[in-house]
């Protein structure tokens, strides 16, 4: 079964002009973003991305490296990872763990969503392991959750009782007092949600929340007879009225990241052709339609809330995952399982990326 996490490929016709000095933080991007850019060959033909995963990763992170054996695209992925992502319209600041330490000092980041907020957890521990002082990750186990989970949690708009799945938890430490939490499931919630934060309350303006659930909502889904399309809406909704918005703490969405399946509408994943297809030609494919349905919606719906939503932001990396349908290897987007190629999960500094504009954006 599909198990994701927490954004339309804009071609310009010409070569633009990027912004000089101008850095891509809240100020330049504004509380409801588009962050628009390229990816380009780095300069340095020798570079691989911004660490090593198979060494400088923590060791309860060394999932996350692509680069372990069963890849059968693994002869492409050095050219994969050679490119980098650059703005149109500002500068992203480089990473920085030291930094980020520092600006989160004593803060907590709590991340919520499916297996691909999972991804951007395990990317942002890679990204600051020279910081990490502790941590652990591993699939839900609910003697290590501090607080009861004692309900049945049915997904909205799924007809019978589908329980949701609850996935992977997760957490570590920076030498500042920082500490970053991972509780990933499907979908949304409420009760759900309430339990899980239950640990977390009191929420403070010190908190950080980062959350996106979209992947297990397919905009279309031919084996599924519910609409999950309305029924995100009516997640979100809830979850942005009833909770975030009531929060003392700041939240971002990130944007739901582009996926690229096969089928005639793109968002096929499961029929045993589209495999074979995928399979033949060895790489996933740009979806025909993409999927920026998700981050529309919720810039409008953001833009409506007023200043009740002002703590809410937004994590603007859609466009800039868009365009990288070639950044997905091997099942789960690990470089693991050569029998199916896996187009919804990446495998390259794609994810790394999110976590710089994250970066950007709050300190």
């Amino acid at each position: 079964m599909l198990s994701l996490v927490v954004l339309f490929l804009v071609v310009h016709k010409a070569n633009p002009v990027r912004a000089a000095g101008v850095v891509c933080d809240d100020q330049a991007l504004g509380q409801i973003p588009t962050l628009k850019g390229s990816w380009e060959t780095h300069e340095d033909p020798h570079y691989q991305g911004y660490y090593d995963a198979g060494a400088a990763c923590p060791s309860w992170a060394k999932d996350w490296d692509c680069m372990l054996d069963g890849d059968a695209n693994r002869e492409e992925l050095p050219d994969t990872y050679n490119k980098v992502f650059k703005p149109y319209d500002c500068n992203l600041r480089p990473w920085n763990a030291e930094k980020f330490s520092e600006c989160t000092a004593a803060r907590r980041i709590i991340m919520i969503g499916d297996s691909l907020m999972r991804q951007q957890f395990m990317s942002l521990a890679c990204l600051a392991n020279d910081v990490v002082v502790s941590g652990e990750h591993h699939n839900w186990d609910e003697e290590k959750i501090p607080v009861a989970m004692e309900h049945d949690y049915i997904a909205r708009g799924i007809p019978g009782d589908f329980r949701i799945p609850r996935q992977y938890i997760g957490r570590f430490d920076l030498k500042s007092g920082a500490q970053v939490f991972l509780r990933a499931f499907g979908r949304f919630n409420l009760t759900l949600w309430d339990d899980v934060f239950k640990e977390f309350l009191p929420l403070t303006d010190n908190d950080v929340i980062i959350v996106n659930f979209g992947a297990w909502y397919p905009r279309y889904n031919v084996h599924e007879s519910g609409d999950p399309w309305k029924a995100w809406q009516e997640d979100m909704t809830e979850l942005i009225d009833q909770r975030l918005s009531r929060y003392a703490a700041r939240s971002f969405w990130r944007s739901s990241s582009a996926t690229h399946f096969g089928g005639i509408n793109g968002t096929m994943t499961f029929e045993k052709s589209v495999s074979d297809a995928l399979a033949a030609a060895g790489r996933c494919q740009p979806s025909p339609l993409n999927e920026s349905w998700y981050e529309d919606w919720m810039k409008t719906f953001l833009r409506s809330c007023g200043p009740r939503c002002s703590k809410i932001g937004l994590l603007p990396v859609f466009d800039l995952t868009q365009s990288r349908h070639d950044a997905h290897h091997g099942n789960f987007g690990r470089g693991k399982g050569t029998w199916i190629l896996d187009c919804r999960h990446f495998c390259t500094s794609v994810v790394d990326v999110w976590n710089i504009v994250l970066y950007n954006q709050l300190c």
